[in-house]
């Protein structure tokens, strides 16, 4: 992970910084700091209380839960620009999964209670809050629909075509995270997400490379 951008360019990128604004983010920012993390870590644990908000800069981020059973699964997988986990800091209740770095990351991490106490202030910031609530509220819907309504055919191409730069329209689908990190996230065994992806480049949709498939029409596969 290199070092040539600040985390402030980083942190400028985000769609969460550009709904908020600069005078917001200025503030937010003020008794923030980033931390650079090997992959594995956990950045906070299910049932903790919320210290920080985390922005991720750099990587991936997996949420990750448990069950009443002891059975544990990948609920999201979160890149550079997503901001999580705002409702458990809104509340000021437990996180519901855990976070665990699927990839040397970097993260900015604000300090929870100053966070809340910015959004009484700042009607952008609150602005940018609804607006990322209101993202995540979708992409759990979304999810739901994907696990219990389609084929893991669909899922897989699905989830593969939103690796893909939508303005390119093709190229590399990059998977820098664990396959069975990814497996799990899209409910089904490591086994079966490689058996799919198979499949996929015999029908000509990708083309299998050393850091991730190739897409040749990132629409086309996202319509599968």
């Amino acid at each position: 992970m290199g070092n040539r951008e600040t985390a402030y360019a980083m942190v400028e990128r985000s769609p969460f910084f550009q709904t908020a604004g600069a005078t917001a983010m200025s503030g937010l920012l003020r008794p923030s700091f980033t931390q650079l993390l090997p992959r594995r870590t956990v950045l906070f644990e299910q049932g903790e209380e919320p210290e920080f908000l985390h922005l991720l800069l750099e990587g991936s981020v997996g949420l990750e839960t448990t069950g009443e059973r002891g059975g544990r699964t990948v609920v999201e997988i979160f890149r550079a620009g997503e901001v999580f986990l705002a409702p458990a800091v809104m509340l000021r209740l437990p996180y519901l999964p855990s976070a665990v770095a699927l990839t040397e990351i970097r993260v900015l991490m604000i300090p929870a209670q100053h966070f809340r106490e910015s959004c009484q202030c700042s009607l952008d910031l609150s602005r940018a809050t609804n607006e990322l609530l209101c993202r995540h509220w979708r992409l759990m819907v979304d999810q739901v629909v994907d696990l219990k309504l389609n084929s893991v055919e669909t899922r897989v191409s699905r989830f593969l075509a939103r690796r893909v730069p939508e303005e390119a329209g093709a190229g590399c689908a990059y998977l820098p995270e664990p396959r069975a990190a990814i497996a799990a996230r899209l409910g089904m065994t490591p086994e079966t997400l490689s058996r799919t992806i198979a499949v996929l480049e015999n029908k000509g949709k990708l083309r299998r490379g050393a850091k991730g498939p190739n897409v040749a029409d990132r629409s086309a596969l996202a319509e599968h």
